[in-house]
């Protein structure tokens, strides 16, 4: 092989090894697509069952997105694929901050709905809230408004009128 050509060989292989080391460090920097990814968080829902109790379904969530608003709507979309959803479709998260460890949620006035709850009904749709919020981190209770007011219930059975913690005793296995 003559010289002329072993040193084109060369100097193609130096170019296409310092290419690959510049993809490599550009991936690694974030610069282009495929690059290091976002840490994603398991995150549990409280789906609250027909006739009672809660039902755990677990969802990816972006850790830059993983705050009161997206596990909302995380779990608005785990009820509406339930077969009967006693989370309203119509409900919405008005607004929520946090006061040292205690989220405080209000919620549009079609949270308390149009129709009746029966105590198991109301505590499961209460709880389903309460323990998905809690979930977050330093939460350790959450109050419940309605359209930024403190209401007494959403159908008389459960006291909304302070913070409440979360209540695992009635998830389903």
């Amino acid at each position: 092989m003559n010289e002329q050509l072993k040193d084109k060989l060369a100097l193609l292989f130096l170019v296409s090894l310092l290419f690959l080391i510049a993809l490599w460090g550009a991936r690694l920097l974030g610069w282009i697509e495929g690059g290091p990814k976002e840490n994603v968080i398991n995150a549990r829902l409280f789906v609250a069952a027909p006739g009672g109790g809660l039902k755990v379904v677990y969802v990816d969530v972006l850790e830059s997105q993983y705050n009161a608003e997206s596990l909302w709507e995380k779990l608005k979309e785990a009820s509406e694929n339930m077969q009967e959803s006693l989370l309203p479709s119509e409900a919405r998260l008005l607004a929520v901050r946090e006061e040292d460890t205690i989220l405080v949620a209000s919620f549009s006035a079609d949270l308390a709905g149009k129709r009746y709850l029966g105590s198991n009904e109301e505590i499961s749709l209460v709880y389903s809230i309460v323990n998905t919020l809690s979930e977050l981190p330093q939460i350790e209770s959450v109050h419940i408004l309605i359209e930024g007011m403190i209401i007494e219930s959403l159908g008389d059975h459960v006291d909304l009128t302070t913070p409440l913690p979360p209540d695992f005793s009635i998830v389903q296995e």
